[in-house]
């Protein structure tokens, strides 16, 4: 019988000495991955958590539901804090808060890395040990499901800027432009009077419409706005007072296209010249918006059509 009871003894001390031994008092979680997209636009991504929304899925592949908590089988995500290229991540399982961090790392203008690291102390209990090594296991897991889910997301421009940019050329392109100023925001049928008021001068100089009219409004000192207005024709025209005879050069642009109303059309400009930013691009002059339905004529803004251009250096 005392033989029984040293050996179970014996196998008690050997169990817990080996839950010491190879089991730390600290687990360091740790998932990598790496995603075509630029350092930059993937920083703004992970640490503005309304951007969550676009790309979180659950362990069931379904989209995050506005307003609930981030959460992928069970525990939680939160984004509590960030530096440059660094997020601090809080996971929440059950109950039991961690804090990790994720720093991005350049590889390349379009390919960048990713290290999340989380240190769970396992504490001196042999049984929270084992259980905490477990729920490392378990948290590992959802991380690396996380992280596969952001990486395939910021591997597509568009889904970073809003749509598909491409660099294209253009060639000889002769147009007639005018500017104008007024105290707010241009409306849709004040941009257009505007147009009239070029195509007009058009008609008067014997000339013809040869593409979508373009426009460029920018906020002035005084808190007014200067809107530049220009219409593509097929020749050379005269300057006639307030419309002035331009020449686009062939040249190269970034540009990308959107439907939407003219806050969609106003934010693909901006997303273009973050582009623009991001991949070290030498913009050359103003951007411009190509108006490519005619707003007017159509009262669903969900089917406007704008294209957005930047001249860059090639």
């Amino acid at each position: 019988m005392k033989k029984w009871i040293v050996g179970l003894l014996l196998i008690l001390i050997l169990t817990v000495s080996a839950i010491y031994i190879f089991t730390p008092s600290k687990i360091v979680i740790s998932s990598i991955s790496t995603a075509r997209g630029n350092i930059f636009g993937e920083f703004r991504t992970i640490t503005q958590e309304d951007k969550w929304e676009k790309w979180w899925r659950d362990e069931n592949g379904k989209p995050h539901v506005a307003g609930e908590p981030f959460t992928y089988g069970g525990t939680r995500f939160r984004l509590v804090k960030h530096s440059y290229h660094v997020a601090g991540i809080e996971i929440d399982q059950q109950g039991l808060k961690q804090q990790s961090i994720l720093h991005l790392i350049s590889f390349r203008l379009d390919s960048t890395g990713a290290v999340w690291q989380c240190e769970i102390p396992t504490g001196m209990n042999p049984l929270s040990r084992v259980r905490n090594h477990i729920n490392a296991s378990g948290i590992k897991e959802k991380m690396d499901a996380v992280m596969k889910n952001f990486s395939s997301f910021v591997s597509k421009p568009e889904n970073i800027y809003g749509m598909a940019i491409i660099r294209v050329s253009t060639v000889d392109t002769t147009m007639l432009s005018s500017r104008y100023t007024s105290a707010a925001y241009p409306t849709t049928p004040e941009i257009y009077s505007y147009f009239d008021e070029v195509e007009k001068n058009i008609q008067k100089q014997k000339g013809t419409v040869a593409g979508y009219p373009i426009m460029n409004v920018r906020k002035l000192e005084n808190d007014s706005f200067e809107t530049e207005v220009a219409i593509p024709t097929n020749h050379r025209l005269n300057n006639d007072g307030k419309f002035i005879f331009q020449r686009m050069i062939p040249g190269n642009f970034m540009t990308g296209e959107v439907k939407g109303g003219t806050y969609t059309a106003n934010e693909a400009l901006k997303q273009l010249e973050l582009f623009i930013a991001d991949y070290n691009r030498a913009k050359i002059a103003n951007a411009f918006q190509s108006l490519v339905t005619n707003r007017l004529n159509e009262p669903d803004t969900s089917k406007w059509i704008t294209k957005v251009y930047i001249p860059v250096v090639q």
